[in-house]
């Protein structure tokens, strides 16, 4: 199966949801004119971690921002890998990615498990619990979110489940722009499967974010690279291309996983 995969590397307004979510109708509309199957929004792309204000910004399950979202994805007839936003449930509050099918109906989501310190993420928020795989028409799709690339038994275990993509929506600072782009390719040809990193760009006050969001194949190939500014980047990937790595070089399978259990 081949799909067409678009990267929206936005800059974020700290948080002015509407001047956030104007930029995220322009980019659909050029994500549309590439003919993508996926458009892929960076993390908390309607706020930024303005997380000070985060009981103030988050949103419910059915808030205004989830439901536009769903109403775009099924006017343009494009599947959304929507980032990330501060989603309320109760009196708690996470960072979570919604997934939105072509028809405007919610897919699935995952919260983010590992908490970022240096953004205090863990002071405002709830991390989550369960490493969900998403089985749909455009393949079995994983998420992992920004602090989330460092930890290679995350996406291992999405791999080990059947997830043929990893989305990463990220805020990936610019001073560790390097390490994001090596563990992009890590996790790529460490599991032999597609890569996709959404990152920000500009700089929230307090941090500037560095971009280089890009699409990578299971041999570590990036098929489609960002550099530091604002731009969409897209690439065309074949899910056959999976198969075809692993059976000349069957990594998973000579695994020894007694040994690796501590």
């Amino acid at each position: 199966m081949r799909l067409c995969i678009v990267c929206a590397q936005m800059d974020i307004v700290l948080g002015d949801k509407e001047a956030n979510l104007k930029s995220v109708i322009q980019v659909i509309h050029e994500a549309k004119r590439l003919q993508a199957d996926i458009l892929v929004l960076p993390e908390l792309f309607t706020t930024g971690y303005f997380l000070e204000k985060a009981s103030e910004l988050a949103e419910k399950q059915d808030g205004y921002s989830i439901n536009l979202l769903r109403d775009l994805a099924s006017r343009f007839h494009i599947f959304l890998v929507a980032g990330s936003l501060l989603e309320r449930r109760g009196k708690q509050i996470y960072n979570t990615c919604r997934l939105i099918g072509k028809d405007g109906r919610i897919v699935g989501s995952y919260d983010k498990i590992h908490l970022f310190p240096p953004f205090s993420e863990d002071k405002y928020l709830t991390p989550g619990t369960t490493l969900p795989i998403f089985k749909t028409d455009l393949g079995v799709l994983g998420v992992a979110i920004c602090f989330d690339i460092r930890f290679p038994e995350l996406t291992r275990s999405l791999v080990l489940r059947g997830a043929q993509v990893i989305f990463v929506p990220a805020e990936f600072p610019a001073e560790r722009i390097s390490i994001w782009a090596t563990l992009l390719r890590a996790r790529a040809i460490e599991n032999q499967v597609f890569v996709v990193g959404c990152n920000r760009v500009g700089s929230d006050g307090n941090h500037s974010f560095g971009g280089r969001s890009a699409i990578i194949d299971p041999e570590g190939k990036a098929l489609a690279q960002a550099g530091g500014s604002q731009q969409i980047v897209s690439a065309v990937i074949d899910l056959d291309r999976i198969t075809y790595v692993r059976e000349r070089l069957p990594t998973l399978k000579f695994r020894r996983e007694a040994l690796y259990r501590t």
